[in-house]
């Protein structure tokens, strides 16, 4: 008796009580419904509000999708040609074909079954650096007009070429410490306080080096070096070329190298001593 007027009233309240849980937490996932968990919208990951004319955006997805469907989901107002790259899983670089047009804003929209993904570009005013390896310089141009020529040091010949191509500037630091190569060893580096580094490629960088009185001539492990007077022991006769060109420049600023690098040397220019 007591069975039918405690036990099994209590008993069947629990397993209501269990199968509501049960099925509350695969339909919604504790208030969020499944769908909404697995089929996240596709979004833009933030970027600078300025950025340079050859700047990528990178989108993120929330599960396996191709790149042609990508194309199919992606609008840009003024119309660019651009081309999308996998980058890792769920993420993807939508760069212009060539250049985005210079000092123009531009609205990139994804419109999938998910909803609306919106972000709005800023483009700068058409700034391009170009490194002639075979002349060992740099040209500063703004609008396709120069403004500016330096002298550089770039990657000897034949180790440490700096690589040739177009390349952006993806990562900026005013004070870098810099450590590279292999240790103990002549090409091994551990470098402090190296200035105006913009980073174009890997490890490779465009900064300033105090340690080198001497440009016009391949100096370093890959990257570009330019004159500065951070740090230099006689900064009264230096022109700071690369304060120069880190005002310049921006994220996502073209770099274009080109030319063939000089065979008259052979060993980098060795780093200072801390």
């Amino acid at each position: 008796m007591l069975w039918h007027n405690y036990f099994k009233p209590v008993l069947f309240v629990a397993v209501i009580c269990v199968w509501a849980l049960t099925w509350g937490f695969m339909e919604y996932g504790f208030g969020i419904p499944v769908q909404a968990l697995s089929h996240q919208p596709i979004r833009f990951l933030p970027h600078p509000k300025r950025v340079g004319i050859l700047y990528p955006l990178l989108i993120k997805t929330h599960g396996a999708i191709s790149v042609s469907s990508l194309y199919h989901d992606i609008t840009l107002e003024p119309r660019e040609n651009f081309v999308i790259t996998p980058q890792g899983p769920h993420e993807f670089a939508l760069h212009p074909t060539r250049f985005w047009p210079d000092s123009t804003t531009i609205d990139c929209v994804i419109h999938d079954q998910q909803g609306t993904e919106q972000t709005v570009l800023h483009t700068d005013d058409g700034k391009v650096l170009r490194v002639d390896l075979t002349t060992q310089t740099m040209e500063a141009y703004e609008d396709e007009t120069l403004v500016r020529v330096m002298p550089v040091s770039t990657g000897t010949s034949p180790r440490w070429t700096t690589p040739t191509g177009t390349f952006y500037i993806f990562r900026r630091v005013l004070d870098d410490h810099m450590q590279g190569g292999e240790p103990g060893t002549k090409d091994y580096w551990d470098v402090h306080h190296v200035p105006y580094a913009q980073y174009i490629y890997r490890g490779i960088a465009i900064h300033g080096a105090w340690w080198n009185n001497h440009f016009g001539i391949p100096r370093s492990h890959g990257c570009i070096q330019l004159s500065t007077r951070i740090h230099n022991p006689h900064p009264q006769h230096i022109i700071d070329n690369a304060k120069w060109v880190w005002d310049f420049a921006d994220l996502g600023t073209p770099v274009i190298i080109f030319g063939q690098t000089p065979q008259n040397s052979s060993t980098p220019l060795s780093y200072p001593e801390e």
